[in-house]
């Protein structure tokens, strides 16, 4: 089998298994979305960023995923404007769930540190914070795809590189100061809402530190010059996928986190699915009566 062949059998591998990947997010996080949007107790101010972070995570498999298998086929096809606005909307849908995990990772840490004038906060307060996120967000992904567009990209994966180096600090520095807090205040574990607070930090922290896990090896391998990565075209593309398909599986953590340790997100889903087996099996006797009511209409009617 020629080079050419055996490149394409690898590109259509890899694409199967970035389609799979792409889907389970979607399906996963909409599943996610759905709960906290039916049930309403789980939409209070300590989950507005989570929610934030699933819609996030939605759009990179629905909206960002498609987009960076369609550019990596059509990429030299399209004018400089089309590529720019692709570009721009699949980088900021690919980095705006670092920058959501970096705002989570804030926001527990001033829950931690000021836990009263943590109570005193609006809900109004957190929806202009996910507005100004999702604002630079925005931006940061247009200015990433003006670089990507530059005869040379070494801009730009000097920016990934930033922006994952910068995103890892955020989450190390915040949750550490979390963590030495809470060993050095054992007395105020009693409160309730304290001790709930701190549950919900930990589990933040966990889907931090999977996040964490994810977005390292990426950081690593953008912040290598192009010159000192293996010289085999196969081989880099290889590198590059594993990685892509690391970093895009932060995305389907998340809700198997929230799943496993937050009883009430547990309840909410138990009971979505339950609720929607009994409407099933509401349908189904409905239809079984009114199958008996018309054959015992017909026996009447002879």
């Amino acid at each position: 089998m020629t080079t050419e062949g055996c490149q394409a059998k690898q590109d259509t591998n890899w694409f199967a298994i970035l389609i799979t990947e792409f889907l389970v997010i979607s399906v996963i996080n909409a599943v996610t979305i759905t709960v906290f949007a039916r049930i309403r107790y789980l939409r209070k101010r300590s989950t507005y960023l989570i929610i934030n972070l699933t819609v996030a995570d939605l759009l990179l498999g629905a909206v960002a995923g498609p987009l960076h298998m369609y550019l990596h086929g059509e990429r030299n096809r399209l004018s400089s404007w089309s590529r720019f606005f692709l570009l721009a909307f699949k980088l900021t849908f690919l980095i705006a769930s670092p920058v959501n995990l970096s705002l989570i990772s804030l926001e527990r840490l001033h829950a931690t540190l000021f836990p009263f004038k943590h109570c005193l906060l609006r809900k109004w307060f957190y929806l202009k914070i996910i507005i100004g996120s999702w604002f630079i967000t925005l931006l940061l992904g247009s200015l990433m795809a003006a670089l990507h567009l530059k005869p040379t990209d070494k801009a730009f994966h000097y920016a990934w590189a930033s922006f994952c180096v910068v995103t890892l600090l955020v989450l190390t520095i915040s949750y550490i100061r979390i963590l030495l807090n809470v060993q050095k205040s054992p007395h105020l574990q009693n409160a309730d809402a304290l001790q709930t607070e701190r549950k919900l930090s930990v589990t933040l922290f966990i889907v931090t530190g999977v996040s964490f896990l994810t977005i390292l090896p990426w950081a690593i391998y953008k912040s290598i010059p192009s010159e000192k990565l293996p010289k085999t075209t196969s081989v880099n593309t290889c590198i590059y996928d594993i990685l892509a398909v690391i970093y895009f599986a932060n995305s389907i953590v998340n809700p198997f986190v929230y799943a496993i340790r937050m009883q009430e997100f547990r309840r909410a889903l138990g009971n979505l699915v339950s609720g929607q087996r009994q409407a099933e099996q509401r349908r189904h006797q409905t239809r079984a009566e009114r199958k008996r009511a018309r054959r015992s209409q017909s026996q009447t009617m002879l």
